[in-house]
């Protein structure tokens, strides 16, 4: 039970729940405001010059969304930041464009637009919709594409977006309240086009949500997650769009434009998170690997990195037996595809208690917690016998490798480490020359 405590704390921090905390908090928060403060709150978001400052302030908060995004980009090359933060920054401007019409109609290509006279609101309802497909693209796409691609793949997705809103406002809601059941062609396919989307618009993004909390689950990116930051958004976007349908013209279009600012600044402190979060990553990860590096290392020796190893625990020296006839045999990449494979899977009969770094060359070490002696050992044996049963495929060869591991336990902490790690080299050297492929603990 315990250990299974300890994953699912390991997987809601990874996951970092707490920015989808964030986003149901400033739901409730606006329920909450709105039942205790309603005219205050209203009368405030009516007021003229507000509503002025309002715009201007969103398109702030745009431009530096924007900024963020496209100064992370080459520094850390997370395609999904870029995507998000260019489909909300589409979202917004389209929503200013339209915020911004005066109550007269206008008319566009033979089409009479009047944002102000659309009762129901579709033209808001559109733009959530089409925000929820976007993050749903966000969550199903790659976090780490070409940085060329990466941009021109963002662009392309702003002026589809743009594209569609054009499309869906200007052509298809033009004229459509106005008797289209009477009407032929076009216009009387533009009626039922909406009338169709009103009735299911909360049913279809209900079942886009679910499908992207349930996909962002399955790609989280170690340490760092960007889903939960989308989930979030996700979330207070379908918010939106619930109120909307109940409440077009009353106490719905104030919160929509309350919850803009709130999602603008969640996902500028979304993407300046997962961008710090990811550089520390980058320098404490090694890049081959995968697994913590050297420097990370010397971080748990000092006591610097917050992994709580506590009074008792374990050293794991690990060797990979005959390494170099490997990259003499295979070649140095396929030594390359080698050292990796068995990272992974060192790392994976690691958990949940085993914190694994790249001491240097192949040699792996492991810092294990709560676990001493004998139940060291039949760790160490487990992470043996994974390494020998995997078979590692390069270049349509499959080689198989043994390793040897020296053990250290203590009772003494951080203290004794250095202790540690030097009798754990001594014993994977005492492995290696028993014949390797063997656990050696003493």
């Amino acid at each position: 039970m315990p250990a299974i405590t300890l994953k699912f704390r390991d997987f809601l921090k990874k996951y970092r729940i707490e920015f989808v905390f964030a986003g149901l908090f400033s739901i409730i928060a606006m329920e909450l405001v709105f039942a205790f403060f309603h005219a205050p709150v209203t009368d405030f978001i009516k007021n003229e010059t507000v509503r002025a400052v309002y715009n201007w302030f969103l398109l702030g908060l745009t431009a530096f969304m924007f900024l963020l995004a496209v100064i992370s980009y080459p520094k850390i090359y997370k395609f999904k930041i870029l995507l998000s933060a260019y489909a909300l920054g589409a979202f917004f401007v389209i929503y200013l464009g339209i915020s911004a019409v005066r109550p007269e109609a206008i008319n566009i290509m033979g089409f009479t637009v009047d944002f102000w006279r659309d009762g129901g609101r579709f033209s808001m309802k559109f733009l959530s919709t089409l925000l929820s497909l976007n993050f749903l693209l966000v969550v199903l796409s790659k976090s780490t594409i070409n940085y060329n691609k990466g941009k021109s793949l963002a662009l392309t997705a702003f002026f589809l977006n743009i594209l569609a809103c054009f499309i869906a406002l200007i052509l298809i809601e033009g004229n459509y309240y106005m008797s289209w059941q009477e009407k032929t062609g076009f216009l009387k396919f533009a009626g039922e086009f909406v009338y169709i989307f009103n009735k299911y618009a909360l049913a279809g993004n209900f079942v886009i949500f679910a499908v992207m909390a349930v996909f962002s689950l399955f790609n989280i990116e170690e340490e760092h997650n960007y889903g939960s930051i989308i989930v979030a958004l996700a979330a207070m976007g379908f918010y939106i769009l619930t109120v909307l349908m109940f409440q077009p013209n009353g106490d719905g279009y104030y919160k929509y434009k309350y919850m803009l600012l709130l999602m603008a600044l969640l996902i500028i402190v979304g993407i300046f998170t997962h961008w710090m979060s990811c550089l520390n990553h980058k320098a404490q990860y090694d890049p081959l690997l995968k697994i913590y590096n050297r420097q990370h290392m010397d971080a748990i020796i000092s006591g610097l990195a917050d992994i709580k190893l506590g009074a008792n625990f374990s050293v794991f020296m690990c060797d990979i037996d005959h390494f170099k006839a490997v990259n003499d045999t295979y070649g140095h990449a396929s030594g390359d595809d080698v050292l990796f494979k068995v990272a992974q899977v060192i790392r994976d009969a690691s958990l949940p208690e085993g914190v694994v770094c790249r001491y240097g060359g192949e040699e792996i070490i492991v810092f294990v917690k709560d676990k001493i002696d004998d139940e060291a050992f039949m760790k160490a044996e487990k992470i043996r016998k994974a390494v020998k049963k995997e078979a590692v495929k390069s270049k349509s060869k499959t080689i198989k490798v043994t390793m040897s591991i020296g053990v250290a336990s203590t009772k003494k902490g951080l203290g004794e480490i250095q202790k540690m790690i030097k009798r754990a080299d001594d014993n994977v050297y005492k492995a290696k020359k028993r014949g390797r492929d063997r656990v050696v603990a003493e």
